[in-house]
């Protein structure tokens, strides 16, 4: 299962409290690839987060700090140990809009 968290603030990535979670299922896949359609979202600044939720537990799951599951953002691939800034993968919404998130597998 894929699980897409939509952020509208720092402070709420910060805080892991997404202001949308949206689920999908990975055998929809085709290529390695996959197209999402999130509807109803009004103009603003946004981020959106991926996590392949490999266990379907909605959770991100860790050993020895380091992700198991697959973890990607809005058109930025995060290579750092740590979390992202919501700087580095939020955008402004103001049309229909496509973001490519990239899912990074440590």
């Amino acid at each position: 299962m894929l699980q897409l968290q939509v952020y509208r603030t720092a402070e709420n990535f910060k805080k892991e409290i997404p202001w949308k979670v949206r689920f999908f299922d990975k055998n929809e896949m085709k290529n390695n690839s996959m197209t999402c359609i999130i509807t109803g979202i009004e103009p603003g600044e946004y981020g959106v987060a991926l996590l392949d939720d490999e266990n379907s537990n909605k959770d991100m799951d860790y050993t020895m700090f380091v992700p198991d599951e697959g973890f990607g953002f809005s058109d930025y691939y995060h290579t750092a140990w740590s979390k992202p800034k919501f700087e580095s993968f939020k955008f402004q919404l103001t049309e229909d809009k496509t973001v490519t998130i990239k899912v990074r597998y440590v």
